[in-house]
């Protein structure tokens, strides 16, 4: 197409509305960034999986923007591995990609849904534009290789495939155990591969239950299992080609594990804990090493996760993450840890009500509507902008209740039952519980930055456009 089917204002005119202007100053509903916070995030999980000889495949579907996707890659001379949602998160990041390749790094697109047919078109003029290797989908039904020789067609190469597994999250997925799994192998080792089309690179898994969790332990005990779910997965491929005679019964494949909280759980295992503390969580460190040291000796792991830069309420509730701002022994993430809040207008007060409870102007299209198991309500109100005597920048309120564009403040329980006074055109801050959710409401965040002195940390230094559609 020619034209853009979801226009957005120009960098250029953004930049001169806001940048140098103060978060109390800015049309609102308004989602909000903190760039250090961000980096902080990115950084830790690239270290981890250095320290692990892990490789490590970002997702970008949770910011949909360029700037992050570049701290999710780092600054090394290594390979450049993303998963995507969509395909136009993918044609939003080309123009990065081939800057990539020009300073000589592979690059590759994992399309992160088993693979609709309407949409290898799309990757396949990607491909044609990043050349061999740089294209990947994900597949668990047979008839989805139907269409990968057009793929090679219009790209000019095979495409990769990672089959989905499915580990126990029974959103997306063929278990391995199964005879239809063996079915879609015979597919991909009879057809896919001797026709040229296509190339079975390994096996993905996504632990979305990994939410349901509620430690560091909870969160290793379920990414072992992950690895031990695409061992068993790679070693029936290995009979299955070897019983029908494939040219390459013998390979090592990419085992891509993970989502957010099992994938940042590996940072436990370089962190300076006190191994008195727990001998229960040493054992699991211990166990977890071990297992991704053994899966590594065959096969590839490699590690995939997408909300982690931002992180959110949903995400502190697992418990799962050793914090990338304390400097405490054993401090798993705390609201220090959050990049994303939702800043917005107090537009009543009701005092007279059984509680205190507020509005605010913007409901579930500012926020989202997914709930977070730790506490009942749709975003945490910080201590931001109010005069609070609350702990941990929790000002007293939260968001609980909601519609479209009603937002209802009442007493967050969590941290006493007194909250502090509001008045009705007061700007306040809110910590979401979905930040993909939240995110999406918006067409572009408004950067501040915490690392720089303390009266210029409400100032907007950049803003950063996200991508819309699909």
């Amino acid at each position: 197409m020619d034209f853009d089917l979801y226009p957005t204002p120009s960098y250029e005119s953004l930049k001169a509305a806001f940048i140098g202007k103060h978060l109390q100053d800015v049309p609102l509903p308004a989602a909000v960034l903190d760039k250090a916070v961000v980096e902080r995030n990115c950084s830790q999980m690239l270290t981890a999986c250095r320290a692990l000889e892990v490789d490590f495949r970002p997702h970008v579907k949770t910011h949909k923007t360029t700037e992050i996707t570049r701290l999710q890659i780092g600054e090394s001379t290594g390979p450049v591995r993303i998963v995507v949602s969509t395909v136009t998160e993918a044609e939003h990041l080309l123009g990065f990609l081939l800057e990539c390749k020009g300073q000589g790094r592979d690059v590759n697109i994992l399309y992160g849904v088993p693979l609709p047919p309407s949409q290898i078109e799309r990757l396949a003029q990607l491909g044609k534009e990043l050349g061999p290797n740089s294209i990947s989908v994900l597949v668990d039904h047979p008839t989805q290789l139907q269409s990968l020789e057009s793929f090679k067609d219009i790209a000019g190469f095979e495409v990769g495939l990672l089959i989905k597994v499915d580990t126990g999250y029974h959103r997306a997925g063929i278990a391995q155990e199964s005879s239809d799994f063996t079915r879609l192998l015979g597919k991909i080792f009879l057809s896919s591969e001797p026709s040229g089309c296509a190339e079975l690179c390994g096996f993905y898994s996504h632990a979305g239950h990994s939410y349901d969790g509620d430690s560091e332990s909870a969160a290793m005990t379920l990414l072992m299992k992950e690895i031990q779910g695409l061992i068993e997965a790679a070693n029936s491929a290995m009979r299955v080609a070897e019983n029908l005679g494939s040219r390459r019964s013998s390979r090592r494949f990419v085992l891509s594990v993970g989502a957010t909280p099992t994938s940042t759980s590996v940072k436990n295992l370089i962190e300076d804990f006190n191994k008195s503390q727990s001998s229960r969580m040493q054992q699991r460190m211990d166990d977890l090493h071990g297992c991704i040291a053994a899966a590594n000796d065959q096969h590839s792991v490699e590690l995939h996760a997408g909300v982690y830069p931002i992180l959110d309420m949903q995400q502190l509730a697992t418990h799962a993450s050793p914090s990338a701002s304390s400097d405490k022994a054993h401090q798993t993430s705390t609201l220090t840890d959050i990049g994303l809040s939702v800043i917005a207008e107090v537009a009543s007060i009701y005092n007279n009500r059984d509680g205190s409870e507020a509005l605010i102007a913007a409901g579930s299209l500012a926020l989202g509507r997914e709930p977070c198991k730790s506490y009942s309500g749709w975003g945490i109100v910080s201590e931001w902008g109010i005069l609070s005597k609350k702990s941990k920048g929790r000002s007293g309120w939260k968001v609980g209740r909601i519609s479209q564009e009603h937002g209802i403040l009442t007493v967050d329980e969590s941290v006493g039952s007194d909250v502090p006074d509001l008045e009705v055109g007061q700007k306040i801050r809110i910590w979401p519980n979905h930040a993909c959710i939240a995110g999406a409401c918006f067409g572009w965040y408004l950067i501040v930055d915490s690392n720089l002195p303390e009266e210029r940390q409400d100032e907007i230094v950049d803003v950063w456009i996200r991508w819309r559609g699909w």
